[in-house]
């Protein structure tokens, strides 16, 4: 099994869009593909077209020993969701505090025969720091850090990069929401490659309103436009996870 981490330091950073995204093409190339939501905000289904959330998910599998099987959702672009589930916050606390204190539960889940052993998990991490950021790290063989070309993005890195060094898994960075016209982007680009040489990666996803409209559509963005820059970095993205997981 391969595990992929999305996470970003700051908020709006696309990690959501970019996990469908990347939980749709890695299945058009042949892999089996789960996509978790780890992240309580709980909106991907609303991105993959469905009209509202899943009352029970990964948060009642953890908490109550939920079975898979009741929550596991079959898309109809080929993988399969494990979507969050609306939880209270005091639910929320404590499945950070199982997080937390009990690892193990997550390794445990992640066993389970729902999971092949060729299979690649996509999870769809909270915003950086949090118990799950901790958790799924410690596991994952690869970390995707979402970025935008904005100054409090950038300042974020500083606190996470050290723990993505003693993560388990490679870590890269992606620019995402990228304009090459804006000198202050271009700026800020400029500054990342000195902060992280190698680690980001050398193509970014740009920013294209059609992301937006899709969402507010309800439609996947490559059925709502197939012909968009961005899926088109969308795809050149994928095939380089595809290549760099074996």
């Amino acid at each position: 099994m391969i595990i992929i981490a999305l996470v970003s330091p700051t908020g709006g950073a696309g990690r959501t869009s970019l996990a469908s995204a990347a939980a749709t093409q890695l299945s058009m190339l042949g892999r089996p593909v789960t996509l978790i939501q780890a992240d309580p905000v709980n909106n991907i289904e609303f991105q993959l077209g469905f009209s509202e959330s899943s009352p029970r998910g990964l948060g009642h599998v953890l908490l109550q020993g939920d079975s898979l099987d009741s929550v596991l959702k079959p898309i109809s672009t080929g993988f399969q969701l494990l979507p969050f589930g609306r939880i209270t916050v005091a639910q929320q606390l404590g499945i950070d505090r199982i997080l937390m204190e009990q690892p193990d539960r997550l390794v445990k889940l992640l066993q389970q025969d729902q999971f092949s052993d060729n299979s690649v998990v996509i999870v769809d991490l909270p915003r950086w720091p949090s118990p799950w950021c901790h958790a799924v790290m410690a596991l994952s063989d690869l970390n995707l850090v979402t970025l935008i070309p904005d100054s409090g993005a950038i300042l974020g890195i500083d606190g996470l990069l050290p723990h993505l060094l003693e993560s388990r898994g490679a870590s890269y960075f992606l620019m995402n929401r990228f304009d090459s016209s804006k000198v202050l982007h271009l700026d800020l680009w400029t500054l990342c490659k000195m902060k992280l040489s190698h680690r980001l990666l050398p193509f970014y996803l740009h920013e294209d309103q059609a992301l937006a409209e899709s969402i507010a559509a309800g439609t996947p963005l490559a059925e709502y436009a197939p012909r968009s820059q961005l899926v088109d970095d969308q795809q050149k993205l994928c095939n380089w996870i595809d290549s760099e997981i074996g």
